[in-house]
């Protein structure tokens, strides 16, 4: 059963998409550090302007041990900091999707 984690985000008008795009980048560099295959996706029909950061795991178990090592990585806990205080996107939503058919 594959299982998705999604953040959905947007860059806040007037701050640098440039410095947003970079932060993202980082934070992709650190998920794959730990065994994930992160991908950044724009929101082409809907909610214009918001982009999502998705990554997708095996299983469950495969998903709670990347996110664990995540969480425990000075890296990570330093990207989180540095992307909040450069305040040029907001959160809009997390989802934690399992597949239901293949």
């Amino acid at each position: 059963m594959t299982v998705m984690v999604q953040y959905v985000f947007r860059g806040l008008s007037g701050k640098s998409v440039t410095t947003l795009m970079e932060n993202a980048k980082a934070g992709a560099a650190i998920w794959k550090k730990h065994g994930a295959s992160p991908r950044l996706w724009e929101v082409a029909v809907g909610e214009m302007g918001n982009m999502a950061f998705s990554v997708e795991f095996t299983s469950f178990a495969e998903y709670a041990k990347c996110f664990e090592a995540l969480n425990a990585d000075p890296a990570f806990q330093a990207w989180r900091v540095k992307h909040h205080e450069s305040g040029v996107g907001e959160w809009v939503r997390s989802n934690l999707l399992r597949e239901l058919t293949h």
